[in-house]
Formats: structure tokens, sequence, C-alpha cells
């Protein structure tokens, strides 16, 4: 696996891997994950109450995963908790994340309900989201 460093200082690997998975909710709140590796494949897979179910494969650029990747380490993603699931509030769904570089992997679970997840995390679940464009298979709510 070769490694290098871009010129911002974030490690470059030829394979990571990032996922998204949205859980459930008390109503009707898309179901659905998605993985999405360092050459730009992207295997989305929806469960319930989104526009396609099953298994789609498709790709992104090379350059809209960097971009991904960089904005894990804007915010410092290997410092955020592994879990965030006070229930401040219930019947919200969940969003669970990670990222797979350089042979080291971290896992987020985000309870919505949970204020005191940082607000920068929700951002990045919508990042990831807008890069790969899942409101192609899913029915995002409005923000």
């Amino acid at each position: 696996m070769k490694k290098s460093t871009s010129n911002n200082g974030i490690p470059e690997d030829k394979s990571p891997i990032i996922t998204l998975e949205r859980g459930a909710c008390y109503g009707s709140c898309p179901i659905y994950s998605l993985t999405i590796y360092g050459d730009g494949k992207i295997v989305y897979k929806g469960d319930m109450f989104v526009k396609v179910v099953g298994k789609v494969v498709t790709k992104i650029s090379k350059e809209k995963v960097k971009k991904l990747i960089e904005a894990f380490y804007k915010i410092n993603y290997f410092s955020l908790k592994d879990k965030y699931n006070a229930h401040s509030i219930t019947d919200c769904p969940s969003t669970e994340t990670s990222i797979t570089i350089n042979g080291q992997t971290k896992t987020v679970y985000h309870y919505h309900g949970d204020f005191s997840a940082p607000e920068e995390l929700t951002k990045l679940e919508d990042k990831i989201d807008k890069i790969v464009n899942s409101k192609r298979w899913v029915k995002l709510p409005s923000k």
C-alpha cells in the first residue's frame, strides 16, 4: 500500500474506506448505508423508507473521495467520542460513520437526540450524503 503526504499534510492512502449508516426512528426516517472506497466506488444499500430499496454500485471521482477524507480530518474525527447516545429526546434517528485509512479505523455512533454531539459531526454526515448524491436513492428531509 503506497502512502504519501499531500500538500496540506493529510496522509494519502490508496485504499481508504468511508461508511455511513442511517438508522431508524419512530416514523419513516430513511434506513440505508453507504460504503465509499478510495478508488471512488460506492456501494449503496437501501433498506426502508427510501426511493431505491436494495443495492446500487456506482462511482464518484477520486477528487470527491479526497474531499470526504479532508472533511474527516478537518473535524478531528479520530478525536471524537465513539458514541453520542444520550437520549435528550427520544424517537430520533441514528447515524454511524466510519473511516479506515492508513491502517487505522474509527467509528462514531451518533443518536440525533444527543445534544452533546458536535455540530461538525452532523455536518460531516450530511456532507457524505451530498458528495455521494444520496438524494437520487433516498428522499432526504428538507433542511
